[in-house]
């Protein structure tokens, strides 16, 4: 069996022998490869990626292959690309071509570089289309069509951004057309691969996560009281302005309340030239944390390693997904692993993830005020070591261990591809 994966970066195992640049956003693959490496007798493994030179190599028996893409615009589809990664395919010669990602510019590249149905599996990551749909929710209107000097340089406003990922939801749309199969782990995806193509068969597949994350736990006894952790706050898909909102209310009873943020830092903090070249939604989180008294709150980390994340997860008194549209967000499963206290928007595949008042507390999305109840809530239960804080903790980490058990989504993944091949071989008879 000979399978080519077609990531949106290298494996970080592979970036590390070829001294390549890596990134630490999709730590599952990390995760998911490492546990595959114990299969090797039972498939030949090839790995294509976007790099900045069409080049093929070979560490450790497996061919990687780069090809190039302009990763800063993932709504571009470039008829090059597609060539690039035909010629990988002919190089390669896969039974299947397994692409992670619905949402890439290459995705709909493989899909027609492939052009066999019964060859091509694409797993879901995000839903681009319901990305697209929910992308400006809760944004005050008077700044959705602003612009700033960063925004008109590279013609990158909140509109823009939206039309971006609606043209990405276009891409995804005719790259699930071409699949024979779909693997994906929410009804939201499930039903959105079903209405899109009918005829591809939908197979289950979960996560695994990155290895800090299953070794650990909270402790009641260690965290920061009335301490928030948040993941990332880069747009407006992920909910921080409605986070803010919440913050105002909160502050009222909590005046020693404290949110640490993860991820790229967009409000200007850091010098001259990162203020001047401040998004518009940057300049609106400021404007909010100003306006609200909530600035001083609020502090910036930066991008986390995955130890770094781990550290703030532990000490948080809760962990808050404020989005407004996920399907099936890592953080989460992040902050379940390691048994912390979560409220998480009852949006897209969320509630599949985290069960309503029995592994966390889920409010309605684009709620300030609903947020604000859900973070009171947990810290009264942490203040008080509530027993039924810890019988939700406890459920919490066991169901997440079982859904990013390394090697039971590794047999999961194999029977993937078993299924795949017999029903090419049943096909060819």
């Amino acid at each position: 069996m000979r399978v080519l994966w077609i990531c949106n970066q290298c494996v970080p195992q592979i970036a590390e022998e070829l001294n390549i640049p890596s990134s630490n956003k999709e730590g599952w693959i990390a995760g998911l490869y490492e546990a595959l490496r114990s299969e090797e007798e039972r498939f030949t493994l090839g790995i294509a990626f976007p790099y900045a030179e069409d080049k093929n190599y070979l560490p450790q028996g497996i061919r990687v292959y780069g090809f190039v893409e302009n990763t800063e615009h993932p709504e571009h589809y470039d008829e090059r690309t597609t060539e690039r990664i035909r010629a990988i395919i002919d190089d390669f010669r896969p039974d299947i071509v397994h692409v992670f990602g619905t949402e890439y510019g290459h995705t709909l590249s493989a899909a027609k570089a492939l052009n066999c149905p019964s060859k091509l599996l694409i797993g879901f990551q995000g839903v681009c289309s319901a990305l697209s749909e929910a992308y400006l929710t809760g944004v005050d209107e008077k700044w959705i069509h602003r612009a700033t000097l960063r925004d008109r340089l590279k013609d990158d406003n909140l509109i823009r951004q939206k039309e971006k990922f609606a043209k990405r939801a276009e891409h995804e749309k005719e790259a699930l057309q071409l699949a024979g199969y779909v693997t994906g782990r929410t009804k939201l995806d499930r039903e959105y691969a079903k209405r899109l193509n009918p005829e591809a068969e939908y197979l289950s597949m979960n996560e695994t996560m990155r290895k800090p994350f299953y070794e650990g736990q909270w402790d009641s006894q260690k965290f920061v009281k009335h301490s928030v952790f948040v993941s990332q706050c880069d747009y407006p898909i992920k909910g921080f302005h409605i986070l803010i909102k919440a913050l105002s209310i909160l502050k009222e009873e909590y005046s020693d309340i404290s949110v640490r943020v993860a991820g790229n830092t967009i409000t200007g903090e850091g010098g001259l030239k990162k203020r001047i070249l401040i998004s518009t939604y940057g300049k609106y989180l400021r404007h909010l944390l100003k306006q609200t008294g909530t600035d001083g709150m609020v502090r910036f980390l930066g991008k986390c390693t995955a130890e770094e994340m781990k550290k703030e997860y532990l000490s948080c008194a809760v962990f808050v997904l404020p989005s407004v549209m996920e399907n099936s967000p890592n953080c989460l499963g992040e902050a379940m692993l390691l048994g912390v206290p979560c409220v998480a928007s009852n949006v897209g595949g969320v509630s599949d993830i985290l069960a309503p008042e029995q592994n966390g507390i889920l409010y309605d999305g684009n709620n300030p005020v609903k947020l604000a109840e859900a973070i009171k809530e947990m810290f009264r239960m942490t203040d008080e070591k509530d027993e039924r804080l810890y019988g939700m903790l406890e459920r919490s980490r066991t169901d997440a261990a079982v859904r990013h058990d390394g090697n039971l989504n590794c047999k999961t993944l194999m029977s993937v591809y078993e299924t795949i091949m017999q029903k090419q071989e049943t096909a060819s008879e």
